[in-house]
């Protein structure tokens, strides 16, 4: 009996290896794909800190700017009506998109890495590249996919690059590299041989 035990734990430690391994190898596959950035270091700090936080603060961003947006179409909707539709809808645009790159003046200025936002608005810019492509897919042989494109057009695309235009400017005036400690001016005093 006691050999049978044996065996079957045996059975049972080659399987645990087997799957250690296997768990292993997946993670170093992960490791050396796009996605690395997003796992964590030993220390339990994210590995790429400014891909992790844009990526979430793209978030923030795309709730913002459906919140703007449901609070234009209601707010401007009744008094556009008696103007052409193209003009309603562009005045709309450009108010959310105004709103939009106000709140992203804010948070640029509350925000100490000045890289934040523009990162936001280029995660905001892939995600409804991807989504533009994913409908296209979807309504291909439709007939809808040019509503959707005019629709694209006015709601996502102008806000979109409005706010990726301003958050660039913005990223360009306020950004300064951080300086290695060997490039400190500082440093060429206490260096002493």
């Amino acid at each position: 009996m006691d050999h049978q035990d044996d065996f079957y734990q045996q059975v049972r430690d080659i399987d645990k290896q087997r799957s250690r391994a296997q768990r292993k190898e997946k993670w170093e596959k992960r490791e050396k794909s796009f996605w690395k950035a997003f796992l964590f270091t030993e220390d339990g700090k994210p590995k790429s800190g400014l891909i992790l936080y844009t990526f979430c603060l793209s978030f923030v961003f795309l709730l913002l700017y459906l919140l703007i947006f449901s609070l234009v179409l209601e707010w401007l909707g009744k008094p556009l009506e008696a103007i052409p539709a193209f003009w309603g809808n562009l005045l709309q645009s450009l108010a959310a998109g105004a709103v939009g790159l106000g709140c992203a003046w804010l948070a640029h200025r509350l925000l100490p890495d000045k890289r934040l936002i523009f990162g936001s608005y280029v995660w905001l810019t892939l995600f409804a590249l991807a989504a533009v492509i994913t409908l296209l897919i979807i309504l291909r042989g439709t007939g809808a996919s040019g509503g959707m494109l005019v629709f694209f057009a006015w709601f996502v695309a102008l806000p979109l690059a409005m706010g990726l235009a301003g958050s660039y400017l913005m990223y360009r005036r306020d950004y300064t590299p951080v300086q290695a400690q060997e490039d400190q001016p500082w440093k060429k005093y206490t260096n002493r041989r």
